[in-house]
């Protein structure tokens, strides 16, 4: 289980052998019609200058991506992956976010009869795997595509993802409660003081070297990464906050909040990047985080985080309450250096490592 296994033949071009559809790497000009795939399958409108950002502007590398499309020219199918740089263990890889992965509403009718979806998602993970290339793959795909997955693309299932839920009351009030508790970590967090910043400067590269340490499996959460990630996206304004000991200066944590998700009111807490030892740091990023949220209008504030992770225990302990979500989080192994069995307890990701958020 989690092991690697050997694609199909790759080809450049893959051509169905009844003639019904093709698929090929992307090309230069194929943006538009990506664009309007997109909005006929998921209902959502994303511009020109989004996808630039994710696909070209990416630090990580290059976009991997196979499109499907008949006879006649029409784009019916897309298999995407974007690149990360991976911690894994002591290593750094290179491993692909699966996202934007759709069919035509009309093609997903004849699913099964045209075999088109596990074409696309051979043809797109075997086409950029290897350790030359990239080593490995995750995503949180919804049960339909779990299902298909795991049959097509070799999806390993990890966990399913459970959400944090803190509920925040309108007056304003009820903030304090991520200072709740009868630890000194409450006392401990007078010593930060926490401001709000546009861009992340190389602080941030200490920083996350610090935390490296307790994250055996993470995406590297630089200042060039998350300058990327968040700072240039743009059409998401994320707050960025850092938080800083008032004796020595130093940055202690980050975290990073998205106001409003899906037309909802709710705060999206999209990132966060604590040393384990800087809990006070920590609760004061949370306080901050849920102030802010409240004197935007949210009625709540919402994360993610593995179970098994200090943050998940520490909104645990500062009033957030587990829920459910739709999504599984799984993981691919495309190189035989990945095998993923040790990873269950110790891949550390936010909402900000899923394109949803």
């Amino acid at each position: 289980m989690g092991e690697w296994r050997a694609p199909i033949q790759i080809v450049d071009v893959y051509r169905d052998p009844a003639g019904r559809w093709t698929i090929r790497p992307y090309r230069p000009g194929d943006e538009e019609r990506i664009l309007d795939l997109f909005s006929r399958v998921f209902r959502v409108e994303r511009s020109i200058e989004h996808w630039r950002w994710k696909f070209r502007d990416n630090p990580a590398g290059q976009y991997h991506m196979r499109l499907a499309e008949t006879p006649s020219g029409e784009l019916v199918g897309q298999y995407a992956g974007l690149p990360v740089r991976m911690a894994w263990g002591e290593k750094t890889l290179v491993f692909d976010q699966v996202i934007d992965v759709m069919l035509d509403p009309v093609t997903r009718l004849g699913l099964k009869r045209t075999g088109l979806f596990f074409a696309l998602a051979n043809q797109g993970i075997g086409g950029y795997a290897g350790s030359d290339k990239v080593s490995g793959g995750y995503g949180f795909p919804t049960p339909e595509a779990l299902r298909i997955g795991q049959r097509a693309a070799g999806y390993t299932p990890m966990h399913p993802v459970v959400g944090l839920v803190l509920d925040l009351r309108q007056d304003g009030q009820n903030h304090s409660k991520v200072l709740a508790g009868g630890d000194r970590s409450r006392l401990y967090s007078r010593f930060y003081r926490v401001r709000e910043i546009e861009r992340f400067g190389q602080e941030v590269d200490r920083l996350w070297e610090q935390a490296r340490q307790e994250l055996p499996v993470a995406v590297v959460r630089d200042a060039r990464y998350l300058n990327w990630r968040y700072a240039a996206c743009p059409d998401v304004r994320y707050t960025m906050l850092e938080a800083f000991h008032r004796l020595t200066g130093a940055l202690a944590g980050v975290a990073i909040l998205r106001m409003g998700v899906r037309g909802e009111p709710v705060a999206a807490l999209v990132d966060w990047l604590v040393p384990g030892r800087a809990i006070g740091a920590g609760v004061a990023l949370l306080a901050r985080c849920a102030q802010l949220a409240a004197q935007a209008g949210m009625r709540q504030m919402q994360a993610w985080f593995p179970g098994y992770t200090r943050p998940f225990r520490l909104l645990q302990r500062r009033g957030f309450r587990p829920e459910e979500t739709m999504y599984e989080f799984v993981a691919l192994s495309m190189s035989p250096e990945v095998t993923l069995d040790w990873t269950k307890e110790c891949w550390y990701y936010t909402m900000g490592d899923s394109d949803i958020y």
